[in-house]
């Protein structure tokens, strides 16, 4: 369930995929065409489940390979997501919600605001069964 989304965002898209025996499911909201035929990326929020996403720490390690950082690179800030732990660098927060599910959020930072990215990841609720 997804409460909370930030005016302005284009149309929704849903995606399944795996990665390192992890499971995606994400929804795509994206604004376009622009005149050049071009779509936008406005936000992203997706549910993260696997075996090794075991806490906060696991699941940081497992998106520092996935989304190929350097690692100690990336500039995250502690947060509360309800009252899941998580992470914030601007642009995404991810936040361990059971062993085994996760939740990540992408915001279009030139167009929305950290609280809008904030508010969207406060309102996402995956469920945490498996």
């Amino acid at each position: 369930m997804i409460e909370n989304l930030p005016d302005g965002i284009g149309t929704p898209s849903d995606f399944e995929y795996e990665w390192e025996d992890v499971s995606f499911h994400s929804r795509v909201w994206e604004t376009g065409p622009d005149p050049d035929g071009a779509y936008k990326v406005d936000l992203t929020v997706k549910t993260i489940r696997g075996e090794k996403l075991t806490d906060l720490e696991a699941l940081k390690d497992f998106l520092v390979e996935y989304e190929e950082r350097e690692p100690g690179s990336w500039q995250l800030t502690p947060v509360k997501v309800g009252g899941y732990d998580g992470l914030f660098s601007g642009d995404e927060v991810f936040y361990f919600i059971a062993p085994g599910v996760a939740a990540e959020v992408t915001i279009d930072h030139e167009r929305f605001t950290d609280e809008d990215a904030l508010d969207t990841a406060a309102g996402f609720h995956p469920e945490s069964t498996t």
